[in-house]
């Protein structure tokens, strides 16, 4: 049997929502002992790695997370006629870097700080749109928006063809 790795355990872990107590007294180990593993600093027995490993698969399994409980509900959405100015000020604003654009209730693509750079201040959001976000609905398992993050910068979370949601992998960490 191979491990996951042991770097995992700390991403999981916040996935699940759980804090380095509460993991560390379901596996009967001290607080100060997770802490060294998350940081690479000790190396577990093997019984220890199986206890955290289970525990964190079971958790996963059993209380599956939704996108719903891990999307960001303030969704900010372009339209194609705004400007990189305008874009520019609501990532310095706002502290994000994905946007969904819209035209009328409907998406119509998607960009990212990253398609800024170099680009007039006065440009159209429109010449620079990528495909849409994948969407998923609210009560899609996390492990389903997992996967599809990696092949996508973001993900729309939506009901009814109104958006919800958004995640981004940094959600997830």
């Amino acid at each position: 049997m191979q491990f996951p790795n042991l770097m995992d355990i700390q991403r999981r872990r916040k996935v699940l929502g759980l804090t380095q107590s509460q993991l560390a007294k379901q596996v009967g180990i001290s607080q100060s002992l997770l802490t060294k593993i998350e940081r690479g600093l000790v190396v577990p027995n093997y019984k220890t790695a199986t206890e955290i490993f289970d525990f964190l698969e079971s958790s996963e399994n059993t209380g599956q997370k939704l996108a719903k409980d891990s999307m960001n509900a303030h969704v900010i959405t372009l339209k194609a006629s705004d400007t990189v100015q305008k874009a520019v000020s609501l990532v310095k604003k706002h502290a994000i870097s994905q946007f969904p654009v819209v035209g009328g209730h409907k998406l119509v693509g998607s960009v990212a700080s990253v398609d800024f750079i170099g680009r007039p201040r006065d440009s159209r959001i429109g010449e620079m749109l990528e495909e849409p976000f994948p969407t998923v609905n609210e009560t899609t398992p996390l492990s389903i928006v997992k996967s599809i993050l990696k092949s996508s910068r973001a993900v729309l979370v939506m009901n009814k063809g109104e958006i919800r949601g958004i995640i981004t992998a940094e959600d997830l960490l």
